[in-house]
C-alpha cells in the first residue's frame, strides 16, 4: 500500500526583500516594521486559505516547496531574496515543523498571477 503524499497551495502577498527583513547589528538586530507587518498580515492570509478544508496537520518531515512570483515592473529584484521570509513564514504559522526540513525548494518568476503562490507538498 502506498503512502498518499499531501500536498497545499497558498497566494500571499510579496515577502520583503532578504535585505529589508532585519534591522540593526549584532544584539540589536531585531526585526524590521515591514518584515512584522508581512509576517502578520501574510501569516493570516496563509492560516485562512490553509484551514478552508478542515482542520490542518502539519507537515511533520521533509518537504518540496515550489514559488511563484509576479516580477511586475520589480525586474531588478533576485528571485532569492524572498526566500527566507517565505520559509520562516511556513515554520511561525505551524505549516511545517522547521524549515530545515525543505529538501526541495524550486522558485521561479512568472509574468502574471498574483504577487506570489506558495506549493508545499511531502518530499517523495
Amino acid at each position: 500500500m502506498s503512502e498518499v503524499l499531501r500536498e497545499i497551495t497558498f497566494d500571499l502577498p510579496m515577502p520583503p526583500s532578504l535585505w529589508k527583513l532585519y534591522q540593526g547589528r549584532g544584539f540589536t538586530m531585531r526585526r524590521s516594521v515591514e518584515y512584522k507587518t508581512w509576517i502578520e498580515e501574510a501569516g493570516w492570509m496563509l492560516i485562512a486559505q490553509r484551514n478552508r478544508g478542515g482542520k490542518f496537520r502539519r507537515f511533520a518531515g521533509d518537504v518540496a516547496v515550489t514559488i511563484q512570483a509576479y516580477r511586475g515592473a520589480n525586474k531588478g529584484r533576485d528571485i532569492d531574496n524572498i526566500l527566507k521570509g517565505i520559509l520562516d513564514l511556513l515554520e511561525s504559522t505551524g505549516t511545517i515543523s522547521n524549515d530545515k526540513c525543505v529538501v526541495d525548494l524550486h522558485a521561479r518568476w512568472v509574468n502574471e498571477g498574483v504577487p506570489c503562490t506558495v506549493t508545499v507538498r511531502d518530499a517523495a
